[in-house]
């Protein structure tokens, strides 16, 4: 049932016999529609009581809607003993900088960013297109922010997000990082399954840390996406091993995944300074992706580069 809606966000209420309320807040790639919520599938296999929480748009659930939101779900906010808050990215963002106003009792985010205003966090640009200065003044996740239980799941080879994480657990009292190696920025699709999710969320609530880490180190070594993400890391230092892992596992990599790794591959190659390797990488990403003008121009800049190359040989000779 639709309880609220605004420019930016709609709030979905679902009833279950779970002890705890579920509060779910949705990636970026999920929008709302009017009748569905991050995290529903779970809930409804489960029979878990949820408030989902979904955004119209990328925009990491702007305080001034999330206060109105939470106003007019008082009456179930208060009908539950235990509010559990969970996403993945921006929803991550969310369940940790709202713990407070849902005066929550165990706060689990995957892969979550401290802010998403290039002052605060410089060192990530992946999301400040979809900062709004009117909606997202003093965003940035705080010490007062906290409430009850935290756990943070990331992968600690992500640069990026390790330093999101652990800019956060530095802030935010009770709140525990968890470390999923290999799973990259999809850190939450490791733990995809009612069984698993419960397993997770069980854990998380009796504060259970063997069963936690026991849990991420059998996700990690479940999760489709390893395999991509071994390969991603080894181009940097091992390309040859990065290549065997392509011809091994390849062929299961996702579209994304797979220009992702030719893309960052054919990069190694020119610092290798094999060109006509790295151009037939290259000419296969755009081939796989025709409508990015990024791919394209990378491709026009390695042609001309080989051009000026094959000019100043001949001039030699």
């Amino acid at each position: 049932m639709l309880i609220y809606s605004d420019e930016n966000l709609e709030v979905i209420h679902r009833p279950g016999s779970s002890a705890y309320l579920l509060v779910t807040f949705n990636e970026m790639e999920m929008q709302a529609n009017g009748h569905r919520f991050w995290g529903q599938r779970l809930c409804e296999k489960a029979d878990i009581a949820a408030l989902g929480f979904i955004s119209r748009r990328p925009n990491w659930f702007p305080a001034a809607s999330v206060v109105k939101a939470v106003s007019a779900a008082v009456p179930i906010l208060r009908a539950a003993s235990e509010r559990i808050l969970y996403g993945h990215s921006q929803g991550g963002y969310a369940a940790l900088r709202y713990r407070r106003r849902f005066d929550a009792t165990v706060a689990i985010a995957f892969c979550p960013q401290l802010s998403i205003d290039p002052k605060a966090v410089p060192f990530d640009g992946r999301f400040t297109r979809h900062f709004v200065p009117d909606l997202h003044a003093n965003m940035g996740i705080a010490a007062d922010h906290a409430a009850g239980s935290a756990y943070i799941f990331y992968d600690p080879f992500h640069a990026v997000d390790r330093r999101h994480a652990e800019r956060i657990a530095t802030l935010q009292s009770d709140t525990r990082l968890i470390p999923v190696h290999m799973t990259g920025h999809g850190t939450v699709r490791a733990f995809t399954g009612t069984a698993r999710a419960l397993s997770l969320i069980e854990a998380c609530r009796a504060d259970d840390g063997r069963s936690l880490h026991t849990l991420a180190h059998a996700a990690r070594v479940d999760a489709p996406m390893r395999p991509y993400q071994i390969a991603i890391a080894a181009i940097a230092r091992h390309p040859a091993w990065a290549d065997r892992v392509h011809r091994r596992f390849g062929g299961g990599f996702s579209a994304i995944e797979r220009v992702n790794f030719l893309y960052h591959r054919a990069n190694r190659h020119i610092r290798d300074g094999e060109l006509a390797v790295a151009r037939d990488k290259l000419a296969e990403v755009v081939a796989l992706r025709p409508g990015d003008p990024g791919f394209a121009r990378r491709l026009q800049e390695l042609d001309s580069r080989m051009a000026s190359h094959n000019l100043e040989r001949r001039a030699f000779k």
